[in-house]
Order: structure tokens, then sequence, then C-alpha cells
């Protein structure tokens, strides 16, 4: 005999009754929900060359690059590291965390759909850091292409990212401010750059970026664009035993001399720009002595330096491309350099 008995325990035929299926339900839902990401990746569509080109990377002196502290660059690293394999939504937990989108960007150009690495907040806001933009090609070759100039080395920015669409290569990487944003001097190689000048400072979301995908496999190769003005042109030009305007000063970011004959994405490219006929490439350490890149830290790094900060690499990797152009090539000439590049990197990986 039951004293006490639930009229809703069971049915008549022992089953549960529905209100009992439709609690368990929810509860399952409450849980599945709360278990991923409070957001999810952002979709973007359009011109993905004229949305990167509208970046706004500041003014001269004005102090809006910040310098990540150590728990922010280990987040990124981690954002980043999980970004680079595709995993997208662990790469959105990260980038909430240090203000960053992880977006999914269709290119109505190439019909291509390409994943971006962009801060939250764009200048002018207050909480704009300049950390830079990263652009993902699944797709594409095995090169990155950089721009830790975009706006002081005029034309570098647009370059970039016209030649990384071109070529189609794997990742883009743009600084996020002027080189010369700060006032404070950076602590690598000697004192003569700012601290926001990403190719010569290790604590910046940009060296994070390139160690990663420098370490994720030793068959990358980098080509990092730079400009040189009318006075080191001159420089050039009597080193190189030139007259040409038009001209290229291509490094691996060591100090001595390269086999021309070598089967190097450097050596590849000098002979297609040459057989073009335009440009005059010269190479640092064979035909020049000057603005050879042996400073910058992302060729140190990817050349096995013990130190980037403070360290020069004693060799090559054959990885790494600091390329530096006079400015008629940079403003007139991009086209054709990106078609030089294309050309090159096929030869080098097919």
């Amino acid at each position: 005999m039951h004293l006490f008995r639930s009229e809703t325990a069971n049915t008549s035929n022992g089953a549960r009754p529905l209100v009992f299926y439709v609690i368990i339900t929810c509860v399952l839902f409450l849980i599945t929900f709360f278990s991923f990401p409070s957001k999810a990746i952002t979709l973007m569509s359009g011109e993905l060359d004229k949305h990167l080109k509208s970046y706004n990377y500041g003014s001269k002196a004005d102090d809006r690059w910040v310098m990540p502290s150590a728990q922010e660059q280990h987040i990124f690293e981690q954002m980043f590291d999980a970004f680079y394999q595709q995993n997208w939504p662990l790469a959105e937990e990260y980038a909430q965390q240090i203000d960053y989108l992880v977006i999914q960007f269709s290119d109505v150009d190439t019909g291509n759909t390409y994943y971006l690495l962009q801060e939250k907040n764009q200048l002018p806001s207050a909480d704009f850091k300049g950390g830079g933009t990263y652009v993902l090609n699944p797709n594409g070759l095995n090169a990155v292409l950089q721009a830790p100039h975009p706006k002081r080395d005029s034309f570098t920015g647009t370059q970039s990212i016209d030649a990384f669409l071109h070529t189609q290569s794997k990742l883009l990487m743009l600084a996020g401010t002027r080189r010369d944003s700060s006032h404070d001097i950076s602590e690598c190689t000697g004192t003569n750059y700012s601290a926001s000048d990403v190719a010569h400072q290790t604590e910046s979301y940009f060296q994070v970026a390139h160690e990663q995908a420098s370490n994720y496999d030793d068959a990358t190769v980098f080509i990092q664009y730079h400009g040189f003005g009318s006075t080191t042109r001159a420089k050039l030009q009597s080193q190189c035993g030139t007259d040409n305007d038009l001209m290229l000063n291509l490094s691996e970011g060591v100090r001595y001399a390269t086999n021309d004959d070598e089967h190097s994405i450097m050596q590849l490219l000098r002979k297609n720009v040459e057989a073009g006929g335009k440009i005059k490439a010269c190479v640092y350490g064979n035909d020049t002595k000057s603005l050879g890149g042996t400073w910058n830290v992302q060729g140190r790094h990817s050349n096995g330096s013990v130190d980037s900060c403070h360290k020069s690499a004693d060799a090559s990797a054959k990885r790494f491309i600091h390329l530096e152009q006079s400015y008629g090539v940079r403003k007139y000439h991009r086209d054709e350099m990106a078609e030089h590049l294309k050309q090159a990197l096929t030869l080098y990986f097919q």
C-alpha cells in the first residue's frame, strides 16, 4: 500500500510522461549552447582588396601603436596557431580575449574564401592597439607576403595586397600602424628604430605571427616588401654598376655572397625580374653592400638567429627575402613585380 503516490511518475503503461522528455531536451540544449563560444566567426563578403586597402594606419608620431604584454602575446600565439591550422572556433575563443575578430571573407573578385585576423577596434577608436592584420588563403602556395611598413615605405601595403591575391599565396601580413608611430625606441638592433617598427621589434604580434608561420613549416618562404629613396638609390646604383632608376636590392638577410645559379626563391625572383628587361635586380653581398636587411628581426628568426632582437643570423636558410625597391618600381611597376613573383614561386615549388 502506498500512502503517497505521484500522479506524474508514470503513465498507466509505465512510460514516462511527455513533460519529462521536454525537460531533458531543454537541459541538453542549454548544455550544448553554453559549451560553444559566445560569439561566432564573423562573415563578410565583397572585394577583399578594397577592404584591406581601406585600413587607417594613423600618422607619424601619433603613438597609437601599443606594445602587447607577454600575456597578450601568448594569447595571440595560441589564436594564430589555431587560425593557421584552420580551427576557426578555437581561434575565435582566443580572439575575444584580445579584441580580435576571426573573419570569413568571400571575395567576389576571385571567388575564393579567405580568413582574416583583424583588430575589433580600428582607428580612430581609443581601444585600437595597432596589432596588424593577417589574411589566410587555405589553398594558397606555401609563401608568406609581408608589409611591415605599409605606409611609410610608400605603396608597399597596396603592393603586398595585390601580389598576395595575384600569386594566391598562403598568408598576408600587414603591420597595424606606420613604422614611425611611436616616440619610444625599439630595444632591438641598436637605437635607430621606433618601437612601432615591427621589422625591428620582437615584442609585437607581427613577430609572433612570423615565428609561428616560420616554425610551422620549414618549406615556407617569406617575401617582405620595403622601399628606398633617391639618396639610397644613388648609393646602390654606384655599388651595383647601373644607372637604371628602376632597381631592386634583394637580400636573404646575411652578410655574404650567394650563388647566382642556386635554386633559391631569391635567385629565381632575380632572374625573372632581369629577364623582363625593365628593372635592375641587384643582390646584397654579390652586387651591393648596403641595405641588406641583416637587422630585420623576421629574417633573423627564419635564418636561425639565437637572439633575433640583438644578433644577426650567421647563415641563410634560403627562405626569406628582404625586398628593397626604388620608388619608381613601387609606384609604377607593382603589377609587373607581382607577375615576376608569381612565376618565381611557380618555378620554386614545381
